[in-house]
């Protein structure tokens, strides 16, 4: 091991100690496919079943359809909208939803759909009395996500999905929850939400592997045809590793759920405390938003120079979303409403359970001396 601080946990993270033993339980005895009809197969079947009863419970889902990531998932919802009749449909969602989302009502408006982008509010998060404002009687769908990958603002979906259904009953409701699942304490079975998505690399597990929950009243049209498998909603052999890996990964944080958040918010306070004296520091995330996101912003220092600046000193952060990374223009930060410079100086740091306080107040005095010698040469 190195002596790398990673803290862009928002990005991907690290898989739980775990995981390493699946693997190798995996490729030594549990890689049939588990649509044959065999002993071996029928015990890989039973298996995947109570795999995917240990994902429903993290947020008491009453289904699941397991896919390849949390884009996948919120896709197939969205465009599955989009299907449910031939006439054009009015859809709503946010202004700071992540790309997977945004770009994809993007693409209904070109195929002549009506969309509207609801902002944030001044605290950075979705109002539902907004949101419920825009309903109309054609509205098919709408979409705000859990957490905002950027920020780390906690939306209230179950009081916007109800707020939604109270104008139009017939209208679905979609989260994305990659950056909230079990981060953020959900209860699909108590909600009204119809379908929550997540992706198994935000949460200690395989790059590779997503959910899509959904109630079973809920309508989905399966786009990928074949053999049935995913009860005929995603065919295609499962991916059983990366299934199993999930799961183990969903146990291991719901088994020490109080720990791991507590061992978040200790390394969380810690990079605070070393960087609040820093001139100028401005926090953009809110006081209340989730615990793993931290989104700040050093006026006078570009963000990309400070993030490369502390690449060389083993410090991995970000300047935002990771499928963002390559885009000049940040559309979160003008949701947000940020000036210029305030926009230009922010980076995103995120934890989780393996950051220590140490390192954490150890990156922020590494970030103390890049910020204040950055500065030296800021534009007048």
């Amino acid at each position: 091991m190195d002596n790398t601080i990673y803290l862009d946990n928002a990005a991907t993270t690290r898989p739980f100690e775990g995981a390493e033993s699946i693997i190798k339980r995996h490729l030594e005895n549990e890689w049939n496919n588990p649509s044959a009809l065999y002993t071996a197969a029928v015990e890989q079947e039973r298996r995947l079943k109570k795999d995917k009863e240990t994902i429903m419970s993290a947020v008491r889902a009453e289904n699941v359809i397991i896919t390849s990531c949390g884009t996948e998932s919120n896709n197939t919802v969205i465009f599955n909208g989009a299907r449910r009749t031939g006439k054009p449909r009015h859809y709503i969602t946010s202004a700071y939803e992540h790309a997977c989302v945004y770009e994809c009502f993007r693409e209904l408006e070109q195929r002549g759909e009506k969309v509207t982008f609801v902002r944030p509010g001044p605290d950075g998060k979705i109002s539902p009395a907004d949101v419920a404002r825009e309903v109309r009687e054609d509205t098919a769908l709408v979409s705000i996500m859990h957490v905002n990958n950027e920020t780390g603002a906690v939306n209230d979906i179950d009081g916007i999905a109800r707020a939604v259904k109270k104008v139009n009953p017939g209208t679905l409701f979609h989260s994305d929850g990659v950056q909230g699942f079990i981060k953020v304490p959900f209860d699909m079975k108590k909600s009204a939400v119809d379908y929550y998505t997540a992706s198994a690399h935000k949460v200690h597990a395989l790059k590779g592997t997503g959910a899509l929950f959904l109630s079973l009243k809920s309508p989905l049209k399966p786009y990928i045809l074949g053999g049935g498998q995913e009860n005929g909603m995603r065919s295609g052999t499962e991916n059983t590793l990366g299934i199993s890996v999930f799961a183990g990964a969903v146990g291991d944080y719901l088994s020490n759920y109080d720990l791991y958040t507590s061992m978040i918010v200790k390394a969380r306070q810690s990079f605070l405390e070393s960087i609040l004296d820093i001139p100028d520091t401005v926090v953009i995330s809110p006081s209340d938003g989730a615990p793993h996101i931290l989104s700040v912003s050093f006026p006078g220092v570009r963000g990309e120079v400070l993030l490369h600046s502390l690449s060389t000193r083993g410090i991995e952060i970000s300047v935002g979303s990771a499928c963002s990374s390559k885009k000049r223009k940040n559309r979160v930060h003008d949701a947000l409403g940020l000036s210029g410079e305030l926009a230009e100086g922010i980076v995103r740091i995120s934890f989780s359970h393996f950051n220590t306080a140490e390192e954490t107040a150890e990156a922020g005095g590494i970030i103390r001396e890049e910020v204040l010698k950055l500065r030296r040469f800021r534009r007048l």
